[in-house]
């Protein structure tokens, strides 16, 4: 099955049930908790650039209670 293009899409685990292309921000998220020793972290991009994605995909990873 070929895979879609998610236009506009914000949530991680939608993109991951639908089967569609997703950009891999693991090596991010790995900077994040290993580099980072700030209590507050500014996520600052353009818009479009996946920020809601990416903090949807903190979420899906971090949650104690997977959907």
């Amino acid at each position: 099955m070929l895979k879609s293009i998610a236009i506009g899409a914000e949530l991680f685990h939608e993109l991951i049930e639908t089967n569609s292309y997703y950009v891999d921000k693991t090596k991010f998220i790995k900077i994040f908790f290993e580099e980072i020793t700030s209590k507050i972290m500014l996520i600052t991009r353009p818009r479009r650039f996946g920020k809601t994605l990416t903090l949807s995909a903190f979420y899906d990873f971090l949650a104690l209670d997977p959907e």
